[in-house]
């Protein structure tokens, strides 16, 4: 009996331990020397944490000439036949950045592609080409570490990033600009004019201002319309997609710095 308790809460303990990827390439492979060692260890155990976080291949990758024909497809190729991604879909994204075109593009693969919408990579890019654009490549790869943290957070709650988001600040101009300060510019005209009205009185008798006149026709004039407008939503399953060289389905987004 004992044999078999113990048997059992084994078998237990497997099970509710998190089965964890096993990643066949490190998470940041800089060959075109970006990085200090120092630089390259602190940021590749950040990124490793954020792998093992959501059990996605979240990498980054450079060299110094592009070893494809454009920047996507070398990105792809990377991915591809490198065996980058988690699981038999090969979940993940992954970085490149090639040194002499400075050139780079962001890579999805299988739920990557899900995770990592066509918004949420505009979202991500704006965080890290204005990095690169400064040459400051260690920043560039930390804001790649924190954002794509925040956005696989956002897709583990089941609704992936697919909207604009605004600072807070953004939103208080936004506001004032539009709303706030037209209305007290309203409010000022308007106590001017009504300040000039003092010979106004009121009159209870509207036959006073009618002239003596015979109405002959009527009719019917519509001066104002409502017209109400629904918005079509777009579907948020993903990002656009494209076929690599191997045949598999990858998203993904780039351009120069």
């Amino acid at each position: 009996m004992k044999k078999i308790f113990l048997c059992t809460m084994l078998i237990f303990m497997a099970l509710a331990v998190p089965v964890h990827a096993e990643f066949k390439n490190p998470s940041i492979i800089d060959n075109a020397g970006y990085l200090t060692q120092a630089e390259l260890a602190e940021l590749s155990a950040e990124l490793d944490a954020v792998r093992d976080k959501y059990n996605y291949d979240v990498a980054i990758y450079t060299e110094t000439n592009m070893s494809g024909y454009s920047a996507m497809a070398t990105a792809d190729d990377i991915y591809d036949y490198n065996g980058y991604g988690v699981g038999e879909n090969a979940d993940g994204i992954m970085l490149y950045i090639c040194k002499s075109t400075r050139e780079y593009h962001f890579t999805t693969c299988g739920r990557g592609i899900w995770a990592f919408t066509d918004n949420g990579l505009i979202y991500l890019e704006n965080k890290v080409v204005p990095c690169l654009s400064d040459n400051d490549y260690y920043g560039a790869f930390s804001q790649y570490i924190k954002y794509t943290d925040e956005l696989l957070s956002v897709a583990a709650q089941g609704k992936p990033y697919d909207k604009q988001q605004h600072e807070t600040s953004d939103l208080i101009m936004i506001f004032a600009g539009v709303l706030i300060i037209p209305l007290v510019i309203a409010f000022i005209m308007m106590h001017m004019k009504l300040a000039n009205m003092k010979t106004a009185r009121e009159n209870n008798y509207a036959l006073n201002y009618m002239q003596n006149k015979n109405i002959t026709t009527s009719r019917d004039m519509f001066l104002f319309s409502n017209i109400t407008k629904t918005r079509r939503e777009k579907s948020s399953s993903g990002s656009s997609t494209h076929t690599s060289s191997s045949g598999t389905s990858h998203g993904g987004r780039g351009g120069s710095f």
